[in-house]
């Protein structure tokens, strides 16, 4: 009981701190970031269970598709196409209207002639650090406002051998003449994981560099805190954050620190063939 207590106080805080950075990039990146697809998944309220708001996130535009119920407790669902406007402090805020459709029942076959739509309302989704939104939506004059995050269906696996390649920019150096350098370094990178570890060996063409830590799954990204250690000597506290996999590969974020200076940036790797 007591080690999954701590276990459980020790994923807490990588949760929350993975949060911070991600609210950190994005706030360092200016209203004028373009998101690309980051807002696409499933989103709810943890402790609702039963309800959800599947989202398609396509810069500036998100298709969101709310499954919910009537007061009679019958399914119901609605569905938006919100588009992005201003930033407001710092959050990303989309906005539309809420449409009900009706169309050709399913098992037969299907008349486009046949779909209505009817607008009910308005939908706002809004959100500053990229892991947990603002949603609020009216549907026939009643007015609902729910705070969601990502729902995690299973852990990813970036397990396997990358074509990779990392970017970052040294701050706050014990040295201030080490200040704002950037370093871009390729080479063979091999990511080994298990259930709630992450450990990736990246080779690079001065030295080949370590990262280990606790694995932790948000929504579709993978995040890991740990710490880092070179051949060069450098080391120290390491975290990997909003790592996504596709088809061809992986990106990633992270931040750090070593004896000299913080290091933030990011990493990618393209799948090599075993």
């Amino acid at each position: 009981m007591d080690k999954l207590a701590t276990d459980s106080r020790n994923s807490s805080r990588i949760a929350q701190f993975l949060m911070a950075l991600a609210a950190a990039a994005w706030i360092g990146g200016g209203s004028a970031q373009d998101l690309g697809t980051v807002f696409t998944g499933l989103w709810s309220t943890a402790a609702e269970p039963g309800w959800g708001v599947p989202a398609t996130h396509e810069e500036p535009v998100i298709f969101l598709t709310f499954f919910i119920y009537r007061s009679d407790t019958n399914p119901y669902w609605v569905s938006t196409t919100l588009t992005r406007g201003p930033d407001v402090a710092g959050a990303a805020v989309y906005s539309g209207d809420l449409y009900e459709t009706h169309g050709p029942g399913f098992g037969g076959p299907f008349n486009p002639a046949s779909v209505s739509y009817r607008k009910v309302g308005q939908a706002v989704f809004a959100s500053d650090n990229l892991i947990t939104a603002a949603l609020s939506y009216t549907i026939d004059g009643v007015l609902v406002a729910k705070s969601l995050s990502r729902l995690t269906l299973r852990n990813l696996d970036f397990s396997g051998p990358y074509a990779g390649s990392i970017l970052y920019v040294t701050e706050n150096c014990i040295s201030p003449s080490l200040n704002g350098r950037t370093v871009v370094d390729s080479g063979p990178m091999t990511i080994t994981q298990a259930p709630g570890s992450l450990m990736i060996v990246a080779r690079g063409a001065n030295s080949t560099c370590t990262v280990s830590g606790n694995y932790l799954q948000i929504g579709s990204w993978g995040n890991a805190g740990g710490n880092h250690s070179c051949s060069d000597g450098t080391s120290g506290p390491f975290t990997v954050f909003a790592m996504q996999r596709t088809v061809a590969g992986f990106t990633a974020g992270f931040s750090g620190r070593n004896q000299q200076c913080e290091i933030n940036g990011t990493m990618s790797g393209i799948v090599v063939p075993y």
